[in-house]
């Protein structure tokens, strides 16, 4: 018996790894239900799963709301993205490009004229000047104080908290709402978008981005060449969307999808062998890359550009899922 299982012990944990990627991991949600489903993934004491109650994948144990509340409202920026102002203003051309693509986007599905948009985490709030300068009239919902700083400096209408419905509905009601690599953050993604739907007018429009996680580019690179699980971020990232999940919760909660695109694939760079992962220099040489390449394509034809956003879209890849949807 000892021999069988001093020759055979590799094979026996093999299986015990497999078996446990297998088995349910159950977790209590604060409403007293449970979140359970296959395990994934894990990372730093967190076990990321395909949560069968929730409808996405996103880790357990959830982090309790006053820690993230002081993540986010005092460490995010200065700790955790102490380079976020400084690159956001040498990349500015870049980011007016994308939002501006996003507007036109808004704006050919529009039904309103009044064009009252509601940011929800405006960080620095370049999206917000952009909108600004195109006739939006905007507001902001930021709890990082340095976001929160940065972004008053453009003389735009931010509110230094947390997004709160009876705060946001003091002028009335909006027509487009943002919100833009949140969500992955949240310990509720449901009640905010519940939320979202309580400020937007009839048949108003959500644009949301957040990270295209676990998306078929990142499983050739975790399955064929034994990258790990670079997207995996907790307890900052908590949740794991890409398209078919995020469309799937939108259309559970009253909202028809319209529209959408995706930002460039950076795992291009990794499947090319140029792993920038550990390699800061690398992944600072990788983004100018993508960057000239996105504002050469753009000054030749901004509509190939979109089309070739919109193509990765329709293929589920690219860093970065851009959802446009209406309020049913």
């Amino acid at each position: 018996m000892f021999l069988y299982l001093e020759n055979n012990i590799g094979n026996i944990k093999k299986f015990i790894m497999e078996f446990d990627h297998i088995i349910e991991k159950k977790f209590l949600s604060e409403d007293g239900r449970i979140h359970h489903g296959k395990k994934i993934d894990e990372k730093d004491n967190f076990t990321v799963i395909e949560c069968e109650y929730c409808g996405f994948t996103h880790v357990i144990p959830i982090p309790e709301q006053e820690e993230l509340e002081k993540l986010y409202e005092d460490e995010y920026y200065s700790s955790d993205k102490p380079l976020t102002f400084k690159e956001t203003e040498e990349d500015r051309s870049w980011w007016e490009l994308h939002y501006n693509i996003y507007y036109e986007l808004i704006e050919k599905n529009l039904n309103s004229n009044s064009k009252k948009l509601l940011d929800i985490g405006s960080g620095p709030g370049l999206f917000l000047k952009v909108g600004k300068k195109r006739g939006w009239n905007v507001t902001g919902f930021e709890p990082s104080i340095r976001a929160y700083q940065c972004s008053k400096k453009f003389g735009l209408n931010i509110i230094n908290d947390f997004f709160d419905v009876k705060t946001a509905l003091e002028d009335g009601a909006f027509d487009v709402v943002s919100m833009f690599n949140v969500i992955e953050h949240l310990a509720d993604p449901k009640s905010i978008i519940k939320d979202v739907k309580s400020v937007l007018k009839e048949r108003g429009l959500f644009c949301i981005i957040a990270p295209n996680d676990y998306n078929p580019l990142q499983n050739t690179l975790k399955k064929n060449l034994n990258v790990d699980s670079y997207w995996l971020e907790p307890p900052e990232h908590l949740n794991y969307f890409n398209f078919h999940s995020m469309s799937k919760l939108l259309e559970e909660l009253d909202f028809e999808v319209i529209n959408s695109l995706a930002t460039f694939p950076m795992e291009f760079f990794i499947l090319n062998g140029k792993n920038y992962l550990n390699n800061e220099i690398l992944g600072h040489k990788c983004h100018v890359i993508r960057k000239n390449f996105e504002m050469n394509l753009a000054k030749n034809d901004k509509n190939l550009l979109y089309n070739f956003f919109s193509f990765l879209a329709e293929n589920e890849i690219g860093r970065e899922f851009v959802i446009l949807a209406r309020l049913k």
